[in-house]
């Protein structure tokens, strides 16, 4: 009757069912430089063509970006990583298409509330600038009865934290499912944070349910 728990176990395993994944890279600085120049001179001409909008709050492109044929590179390391996610995990597919691309410019203070993106399989962002203290993603535990009990813990894992933080760098691309809820904290510091979202589909889906249904303010790509 005595003897340790150990001592009395055949086998004993920890099982991860029903996962949410994000997954994230840091992209080599020669392919961060590139990237980061085409989306720069995007968005500075953007501004000089419309120079009526005022430096506060958050600015959004309209979502078209991922048709500029400047942006080619960032479009294809795109659909290439998400690819590579879909034969990873054996998912069958025809093909992939990006349904939307924009900027988002938030300047000091500037924060962006809970929200998933609907009508798509992956969505993601990529960061142009990140400056400390406006250098986080936060993702918002799906599991609708995961707060029911909540125990005390030394340390936040992913395990059992209702919220997960990542910081983030210039050259940061993370993408992740899309129903997924996430929000960007207050930009704390001096500087603008530049990020470009993306949503990605299966293609037969795209044409009439996966377009952002919403228009930005700061006009970069023609139509």
């Amino acid at each position: 009757m005595g003897g340790t728990v150990e001592t009395k176990l055949e086998a004993f395993s920890a099982v991860p069912i029903f996962p949410t994944m994000i997954w994230a890279s840091q992209l080599r600085p020669d392919v961060v430089a590139r990237i980061n120049s085409a989306f720069t001179m995007v968005l500075e001409k953007a501004r000089r063509k419309q120079a009526n909008l005022e430096p506060k709050g958050k600015w959004q492109t309209d979502q078209r970006l991922h048709t500029l044929p400047e942006l080619e590179e960032f479009v294809t390391l795109t659909l290439g990583l998400c690819r590579h996610v879909l034969d990873a995990d054996k998912i069958r597919y025809r093909d992939l298409q990006i349904t939307g691309c924009w900027a988002n410019i938030g300047f000091p203070g500037s924060r962006h509330r809970p929200h998933a993106h609907p009508n798509n399989y992956f969505s993601g962002v990529y960061y142009v600038k990140a400056p400390r203290g406006g250098n986080t993603i936060t993702f918002i535990d799906p599991r609708p009865q995961a707060g029911v009990m909540v125990a005390p813990a030394d340390q936040v894992s992913p395990g059992h934290a209702q919220n997960i933080t990542v910081d983030v760098h210039p050259g940061s691309l993370i993408f992740f499912p899309s129903w997924l809820y996430h929000s960007v904290d207050d930009n704390r510091s001096r500087e603008e944070r530049i990020s470009i979202a993306f949503n990605v589909m299966f293609k037969p889906f795209v044409e009439d349910m996966s377009p952002p249904q919403w228009e930005g303010n700061l006009k970069v790509s023609q139509d």
